[in-house]
Order: structure tokens, then sequence, then C-alpha cells
């Protein structure tokens, strides 16, 4: 487990014993998920594609070096530390979309952090991924995640109900993204 507070974050990732460096800019793991959630492209594609992250040499090991790849995205490491979901308990349904957020993000670290992430040099995808969990509950966008999340069958009060369904219906995504469970059969070689 990685110390964020004083340990450097990582800039590789183990294939096979041997330490092979990846691309770690936040803007690359986003467009990462963004690519491999993209159905127009086949899955053995969106598989090679994902090779591009390592900055320097590809291993040889083409399977351990995308579950490398997919440890390094979920942030393996830091997440559980932090409280956060693991992979077997992560929702059915998607609550949360790149695409479909994006707005929100930019405004939550604008607000939360005033950090313009538009302008932003370089941010280290382990680092973004601790602020974005860090992010308080009365943002925006954790508000849209927190209503994507309520279970309706679970409200008994009927003008609570009506209304977080008004509200469900408001923050809902255009077409559903590629959930948790999908995406692990995806990447499923």
């Amino acid at each position: 487990m990685l110390n964020l507070l004083f340990e450097d974050f990582p800039d590789a990732v183990e294939v096979s014993g041997k330490f092979y460096k990846i691309v770690t800019d936040f803007r690359d793991w986003i467009a990462f998920y963004d690519m491999m959630s993209d159905e127009k492209i086949p899955e053995k594609q969106r598989i090679l594609t994902a090779l591009q992250w390592f900055a320097e040499e590809i291993p040889e090991n083409l399977t351990g070096a995308f579950e490398a790849l997919l440890r390094f995205a979920s942030c393996d490491g830091i997440h559980y530390a932090m409280g956060g979901e693991s992979a077997e308990k992560s929702e059915k349904t998607p609550t949360f979309s790149w695409l479909y957020d994006s707005v929100y993000i930019l405004g939550a670290f604008r607000q939360v952090y005033n950090i313009d992430l538009i302008r932003e040099k370089y941010l280290h995808w382990w680092e973004f991924s601790a602020l974005f969990e860090a992010l308080p509950e009365d943002v925006p966008l954790k508000k849209r995640i927190a209503y994507r999340q309520v279970k309706i069958n679970d409200v008994k009060d009927k003008n609570k109900k009506r209304e977080i369904i008004r509200i469900k219906r408001a923050v809902a995504f255009p077409h559903k993204p590629v959930s948790a469970q999908k995406t692990g059969e995806i990447f499923a070689l």
C-alpha cells in the first residue's frame, strides 16, 4: 500500500518481474477508460490499443501487461485505504461517467481545490483519483452520483419517491455507459 503523503507515485508497472514505464497523467487514464468503454472498437483492438499506455517498451507478456495497466488504472494500492469500493462491491448500474460528468468534474476541482484541469500541465492519475475520491459530498458531482445510487424501492415516502425519480431522470445518462462488471468481462483474456 502506498502512503500518498510521503511516497512517490508510481511511473511504472511490474510485468513478469520487470518494471515498465507507463504514461501517468490523469488525461491519459481518462482517455484509457473512454477508449475501453467504446463498444464501437472491437474488444481485442481495445486491449491492443491499451498497450500504447506503455511509455517506452511493451512487455512480451501481453496478458500480464494488460492486467498491470488495469491495476494501475484502478489505483490498486490506494483506494481501499481511502475507503473506496472494491471491484466486488461496485454497483451493477453505473452511477458515474467520465464523459457525461466531465463538466461537473471540472467544476468540482475548480471549486474545491482551485485546480483548473484544462490548464493543469500535469497531474498524476493516482493523485487525481485521490482528490476525486476526497471531494466533499455537497459538490454537484457527488450529489449527482448519490442520486444515481438511490434505490427507489427503498424510499417509502411517496412524495420523496416522486422527487427522487424526477431528479434521477434529470441526472441520468443519455445512454447506458459500461458497468464495472461489463468492463471486467471486456478485459477478460
